[in-house]
């Protein structure tokens, strides 16, 4: 049973320092771990609403894998239809570009029919999830058209793409409408002497919607034996941590989609596109599953903020998308909303086309020599990524790979190792002298002892 030091005589504790802590187990040393308090109780945790466009974005990254826009161009396919034996061409999903949580009554009591046949009458519960104020009710949540056609049954008519997105669509759509998962949980206060320690475990009582589909990631048990106050606990080991606070981590796909959609910036429609596009115009681009911005990028953004202060900010995207919501809404004249908004447009538009004019973006020399006349290459962007070109251009048209490398030595000849990608965007490694220098040197895994070890066990 693990336990985390909370405080001293009943008061919380921060630990700012190596000699707090070495004090601190000093003075636990000889203590014995009494438990002073046992809270038994229960928790319910609540199933996740049937899917809007944006969540499914999320969890099909999360779940799958998925771009957004893969994820979009499968649902569209799973939308249109497919042909299904004994079905013929049928549609499998309700339109996939909804902000809504709504379902439809017949969509509701077929539910109910399934789980109940499925499960029991215990695992059923009629759910309705509340819109947020500016989802748009036109169109359903996100789920399966025909409940009896579970992803068992059409896996054959289906490509694994197609099928691994329907499920994840038709479990959560389900799940929506079961019972509420029950564990027993157990919060234990415990003394060493003056200091005070707490454990925390939890034990699934009854799945409920769990049964089917749970959002994000999965929740363990964590078992606590059965204690009694006053016991004496055995202490097996002390282990003393350090932890850092660490900057924010950068936005991923499915993370982006989540800011936009809670800042108010877009629609379903346009999360995906609008990834999809500055992906593809290189102002970002993906390590691993995390999008960092490129020189490119940095440039283009700077020269925004500076020309459009008024329209590149997160509180004027906001404002003027409830302003087109009024407009289709008849609240607001379109006339009028063009007007307002292009009066201010205009003048810093042409303010900053005669700024722009003047702008020079600085290319990045490289410290590589172009080997046919001799000038320092500097680095471009092309459709594959960076590469080497002579700036002598078009006099002097030489231009090669930009080869990325590190610093640990091929473990099997010694020789530079090279960052290369795979077609899908993966990294991988391969040694400087593959093939023709004779070593075969090639891993998914940076070179590295831990590494090697890994892949000497997958070996064996």
């Amino acid at each position: 049973m693990r336990q985390n030091l909370f405080g001293k005589n009943g008061k919380k504790q921060e630990l700012r320092n190596e000699e707090q802590v070495k004090e601190i187990l000093k003075d636990i040393e000889k203590e014995k771990f009494i438990v002073k308090n046992i809270k038994k109780s229960e928790r319910k945790r609540t199933p996740a609403p049937p899917f809007t466009t944006s969540t499914m974005q999320q969890e099909a990254s999360r779940k799958i894998g998925f771009t957004l826009k893969k994820t979009m161009s499968v649902a569209q396919g799973l939308y249109e239809g497919l042909k299904i034996e004994g079905k013929g061409h049928i549609g499998l999903i309700t339109y996939m570009r909804t902000d809504s949580t709504r379902i439809s009554e017949v969509a509701r009591g077929a539910a109910k029919k399934h789980i109940e046949e499925e499960y029991g009458k215990e695992y059923y519960e009629n759910r309705y999830y509340k819109a947020k104020e500016e989802a748009q009710d036109a169109h359903e949540a996100i789920r399966p058209t025909y409940v009896e056609l579970t992803p068992e049954e059409v896996k054959s008519d289906l490509t694994n793409d197609q099928y691994k997105l329907y499920k994840l669509i038709y479990n959560r759509f389900i799940a929506s409408q079961m019972s509420q998962a029950v564990f027993d949980t157990v919060a234990v206060d415990i003394d060493a002497g003056s200091y005070n320690f707490k454990a925390n475990g939890q034990t699934l009582k009854f799945k409920g919607f769990m049964a089917v589909y749970v959002e994000g990631a999965e929740e363990k048990d964590e078992q606590i034996p059965e204690l009694e106050i006053g016991e004496e606990l055995k202490k097996d080991k002390i282990e003393p941590k350090q932890s850092f606070t660490e900057p924010p981590p950068r936005y991923t796909e499915a993370s982006l989609v989540k800011a936009l959609e809670e800042k108010g910036i877009g629609r379903p429609s346009t999360y995906s596109p609008t990834i999809t596009t500055i992906l593809e115009r290189r102002y970002i681009e993906k390590e691993q599953k995390q999008l960092v911005p490129t020189d490119l990028g940095k440039i283009v953004n700077n020269l925004l903020i500076n020309s459009f202060k008024d329209i590149v900010n997160v509180d004027f995207t906001a404002e003027i998308e409830k302003e087109f919501d009024s407009v289709a809404e008849g609240k607001e004249e379109w006339k009028k909303a063009i007007r307002d908004f292009y009066k201010t447009f205009s003048i810093e538009l042409e303010k900053a086309q005669k700024e722009l004019e003047h702008v020079e973006i600085v290319e990045e020399v490289s410290d590589v020599p172009c080997d046919k006349c001799g000038r320092m290459m500097v680095i471009k962007y092309g459709r594959y990524g960076k590469f080497l070109a002579c700036p002598g251009y078009p006099e002097c048209k030489n231009a090669k790979p930009i080869i990325d490398t590190i610093t640990e030595p091929c473990p099997k000849c010694g020789g530079k190792v090279q960052i290369k990608k795979s077609k899908k965007g993966r990294k991988f490694y391969v040694c400087e002298n593959n093939p023709d220098g004779g070593c075969d040197y090639i891993s998914w895994n940076k070179p590295g002892k831990e590494n090697e070890k890994k892949e000497k066990n997958a070996k064996k």
